[in-house]
């Protein structure tokens, strides 16, 4: 990357919430377009520029109309025809023929020649005073935005960038991160966004950097700009400087040394140094992690999130999913993955349910709620998961469970899909391990009868915290109350534990606490049987279990949980951590 000398280093101070170091140039993902720049393009380049845009058009087209089904299918043909009128200004012969017309006389890209011609029309619609002459103002206004976007690369479904770089936004919600083009993307930098925010957890799953609370950062960047991402410090750099390059560079060598320590013994089991035995796996959100999950020592798959596929393509069938599902079973061959049915809702928006807005999504219809009432969808789903049993070892469980009532009607369900694919011919596996999301305080505290009806639970502890403290962890404002070692917290982990071990079934934690190695002592402590973490941990996470006496870590759980501070819990398992681990830690 070519850097400018004449230009001077700026700092931004954020949060780090996903360890590492990344230098590229940004690309900004904005909220609204900017006027584009009117660059000079040769003759040879019309043809070429004219059918860039000509390819917007037609994406935009595609999403139009799905919108547009998707409303008629949830609201009727009179709501889905204010979609008419966009894709009547989508196809406009006139605006159409001006543009094309434009850009070959003038030789203008076509990005600034088609705003220009919108904002004439929006600006002849703006304040006037009849309601539906202002309206078509905002048509107009909405069809642009779509295509200037699909012109910027910001909303394709894969959107493709010709060398890496780190992703700028405002925020990221889980279906903007599932468009853009991962393979490309060295980290993320965005304004808003805590550690518990799914662009967080989705940056710690890929190893990339992120860091959140870089207020304006969408503002005073622009695409094409060199910076350094600093995950550990929470900094963002632009224009670093020769000195700062040549720092970071030593620092990277200690880590990258660090790191090829640890993974000499990755695939070792982690077992305590009086003999208590804790498996880690990995968490996964997408198919192209099943061979870094693979390399990286973990067990199996503890927790697969299915919703990050069913975001890439709402509509996609159950074959599709079926081979989807099937490839990460032989990837992790011959360990076992956990698929998670759809978690949707909350902040993981499917278009379709994105037409009926509720006041508290995240106390509204999602999760296993939201399965049950779309059961063709949760059908489609299901025959893929128990399709792709038949390749390797397959656990199911079901997210959000409040009670025992909701796992009775996703088995049922699932053996009614499990009995119609036998009939078929179809082969499935015959030793489908079912499981139970516990992050729901209801759920917690009724363990005891939900074991009854389940091979295995699941801690989730993101949601489990947010729901015990009744603290969102998406909201800045309130992210210093999220506290994972609040006594009542880890009071109903031990309550699900001890629910587990009277039912003989397996209990697992997949929530960001089991990747957070400074809680490793506590967890174990509580009698955790299994950690599922981010892949970049499964080493350091498995080398400090080895470090740890499981005696001294049940001592000091119980200290903890009988103790009313808040910070105590925190300071005490931190301290263990770094007596045990410093290595780790430094």
């Amino acid at each position: 990357m070519s850097e400018n000398p004449t230009a001077q280093e700026h700092l931004w101070e954020g949060t780090g919430v996903s360890h590492g170091v990344a230098h590229a140039v940004v690309h900004v993902l904005k909220e609204h377009f900017d006027e584009p720049d009117t660059t000079p393009i040769t003759p040879d380049e019309v043809e070429s520029d004219l059918a860039r845009w000509h390819t917007a058009l037609e994406v935009t087209r595609t999403e139009i109309e799905a919108l547009q089904k998707a409303m008629q299918d949830e609201q009727g043909s009179v709501e889905a025809e204010i979609f008419e009128a966009h894709l009547l200004i989508l196809h406009d012969h006139s605006i159409l023929k001006q543009v094309e017309k434009t850009v070959r006389e003038q030789l203008i890209c076509v990005d600034a020649v088609y705003y220009r011609l919108m904002c004439k029309h929006m600006d002849a619609l703006r304040g006037l005073a009849d309601s539906y002459l202002r309206e078509r103002f905002l048509d107009i206004k909405d069809v642009t935005q779509r295509v200037m976007r699909h012109l910027r690369g910001e909303m394709l479904d894969h959107p493709m960038f010709e060398e890496p770089v780190i992703i700028v936004a405002h925020d990221l919600t889980p279906s903007d991160t599932v468009q853009l083009d991962r393979s490309k993307v060295l980290g993320f930098a965005l304004e808003m966004g805590s550690a518990n925010s799914h662009a967080a957890i989705i940056a710690r799953s890929l190893s990339l950097p992120a860091v959140v609370r870089l207020h304006n950062i969408c503002d005073e960047l622009h695409s094409g700009d060199p910076v350094l991402l600093d995950g550990d410090e929470g900094l963002l750099i632009r224009h670093p400087s020769a000195e700062t390059l040549a720092k970071y560079k030593t620092r990277e060598a200690q880590t990258d040394a660090r790191d090829d320590a640890l993974l000499t013994t990755r695939h070792q089991p982690s077992i305590t140094r009086d003999g208590c035995r804790v498996k880690v796996s990995a968490n996964a959100e997408f198919i192209e992690e099943m061979e870094a999950i693979r390399d990286c020592g973990a067990e199996h798959v503890g927790l697969f999130r299915t919703e990050f596929l069913h975001l890439s393509d709402p509509e996609a069938g159950e074959d599709w999913l079926a081979e989807c599902y099937t490839q990460a079973v032989k990837a992790m061959k011959p360990g076992e993955v956990i698929f998670r049915t759809l978690d949707l809702g909350g902040d993981k928006i499917d278009p379709v349910m994105a037409l009926e807005k509720e006041p508290n999504p995240f106390l509204g219809w999602r999760g296993i709620r939201a399965s049950l009432g779309c059961r063709e969808l949760f059908r489609r789903q299901l025959r893929a998961l128990l399709r792709a049993s038949s390749a390797g070892r397959v656990g199911i469980m079901f997210p959000m469970i409040s009670g025992v009532e909701e796992v009775r009607q996703a088995r049922a369900l699932l053996d009614e899909c499990a009995r119609e694919l036998l009939h078929e011919g179809v082969k499935i596996g015959d030793d489908i391990a079912i499981g139970a999301m516990i992050e729901i305080p209801s759920a917690a505290v009724s363990a005891d009868l939900i074991a009854t009806e389940v091979d295995f639970f699941s801690l989730g502890t993101n949601d489990l915290i947010q729901y015990t403290l009744a603290v969102d962890r998406l909201n800045e404002r309130v992210a210093g109350l999220y506290q994972p070692t609040h006594p009542a917290v880890l009071r109903l982990i031990r309550m699900t534990v001890e629910a587990a071990n009277r039912a003989s079934i397996r209990v697992c934690i997949c929530g960001e606490m089991a990747s957070d190695i400074q809680l490793t002592p506590l967890l174990v402590g509580l009698g955790l049987h299994e950690l599922s973490v981010t892949a970049g941990q499964v080493a350091k996470v498995k080398h400090a279990v080895r470090q740890l006496s499981a005696a001294e870590c049940r001592a000091l759980a119980e200290e903890i949980m009988n103790q009313g501070c808040l910070t105590y819990g925190l300071e005490k398992t931190r301290a263990m951590a770094l007596a045990k681990y410093p290595e780790l830690l430094e």
